[in-house]
């Protein structure tokens, strides 16, 4: 069925407060900051889309929800092969050729999967094109942390993070609608294969737009290293600063990893939703996400950093197990809302944090290590424990495990660093 009258009208108002909001503040960021987040926002609509799409593809293809969970892990096992060394030399080059060459990569594997056929070619064009953007995500901490001065820096971080959940209500909402339109075009089922598939030409064509902002910005000067330092130097850090901030991080990863995989298939199969509709649900919450973000820098002066990410990542723990066994619909959905929101709250500062606590020499190998250690728990140990547990347990077992992850993460966070006081802090 189509999206309703009512619903697409909530949701235009919702893209109209999110877009105005978030316009003012960007027009008051430096022309460099504004050319990496036009990119990013192309880009991060295309790879809302993909994430609405993919795993329904997949279920449509035939595959069960472990072998889902497998595919989702995929791009974090090879960003866990090749990241460190790739950031150490990021590090010390600067970013230019690390972004060019990831963004080419997108946009091939975008182009493949908008066109195969084969399970095959789907399943390694999805990864591949997950993986680039992974890694265009990864430098995006360090690039944005040398592109803002302290006093700004938070601020610039929620903006980056808001401008993102714009990215995902847009890309939500056509990743719903596309497929569902293509049905009505052809007589076929919104969720059957060749429906869905129609969505990843949106993905391939916005990851091409997305150039031409990333092509002037590699031009600029902004990319040169943060310091140059000795070849040998390159796989050197900080270990026991970098193993304080990863533990939780691997923690948070793993929980979050359980529960958002398969957010998709869970209002499909628990409560019948179609892509139209979960398309919907998923873009409100972006919006949401979008205007509430740009709280973070208030809240964080209120609470501090630290305790702010500490408590949030705590208060994901009870949403996600309410989640497990509600069957109201309209309630799983204000709870999937509060819990994305409180988690969301957290992210610029975290990022933030992560950035601050290291040497600005390390930053893109703290920035990757993050995503790696990141990925593990949300492409890796997440999906394919969550799906182990969903074929023993449903998702009542898989997302009581999820919330346990999130309770624990929150804990030793607050434990570790509940009363340091970052640079940006000290600034005001």
């Amino acid at each position: 069925m189509l999206v309703p009258r009512s619903t697409a009208t909530l949701l235009t108002m919702l893209a109209r407060v999110a877009y105005r909001v978030v316009l003012a503040r960007f027009n008051s960021f430096s022309r460099a900051a504004r050319q990496f987040l036009a990119f990013s926002l192309l880009l991060s609509t295309a790879f809302a889309i993909f994430n609405l799409v993919f795993n329904l593809y997949m279920n449509a293809l035939g595959f069960s929800n472990d072998v889902i969970g497998l595919f989702n892990s995929l791009p974090a096992i090879a960003l866990l092969l090749v990241g460190l060394p790739a950031a150490a030399i990021a590090d010390r080059l600067g970013y230019r050729v690390f972004l060019l060459g990831s963004a080419s990569l997108a946009v091939l594997a975008s182009l493949v999967l908008a066109v195969a056929s084969s399970r095959l070619l789907a399943v390694l064009a999805a990864g591949t094109f997950a993986l680039a953007v992974i890694v265009l995500g990864v430098l995006e901490s360090p690039l944005l942390t040398q592109l803002s001065s302290q006093t700004e820096r938070v601020a610039v971080f929620a903006f980056n993070q808001s401008l993102g959940w714009l990215a995902v209500l847009v890309g939500d909402a056509f990743g719903g609608i596309i497929p569902e339109a293509m049905a009505r075009m052809t007589h076929r089922s919104s969720s059957s294969a060749a429906a869905l598939r129609s969505a990843f030409i949106a993905t391939a064509v916005l990851t091409l737009l997305s150039l031409p902002f990333l092509l002037r910005l590699v031009r600029r000067s902004d990319l040169r290293p943060v310091v140059t330092f000795p070849v040998r130097e390159l796989l050197r850090f900080d270990v026991g600063r970098f193993g304080r901030v990863l533990l939780p991080s691997l923690i948070l990863g793993i929980g979050a990893g359980m529960y958002l995989n398969f957010v998709q298939l869970y209002l499909a199969q628990r409560f019948g939703l179609t892509p139209g509709p979960i398309g919907v649900i998923l873009a409100i919450g972006a919006a949401l996400t979008a205007v509430v973000t740009l709280a973070a820098p208030s809240v964080g002066r209120r609470l501090g950093i630290t305790r702010t990410i500490g408590l949030a990542q705590v208060v994901g723990s009870p949403l996600v197990l309410a989640l497990a066994f509600l069957m109201v619909l309209p309630v799983a959905v204000v709870v999937m809302y509060v819990r994305q929101l409180a988690l969301n709250l957290q992210g610029p500062l975290s990022q933030v944090f992560g950035m601050e606590y290291v040497e600005g020499s390390q930053r893109a190998r703290l920035a990757t290590a993050q995503a790696v250690v990141s990925g593990i728990g949300v492409g890796g140990i997440g999906p394919l424990l969550s799906g182990f547990l969903q074929v023993r347990g449903g998702y009542q077992l898989a997302f009581s495990v999820s919330a346990l992850f999130y309770l624990l993460s929150g804990l030793i966070f607050l434990w570790l660093f509940g009363k340091v006081k970052l640079a940006s802090e000290r600034a005001r």
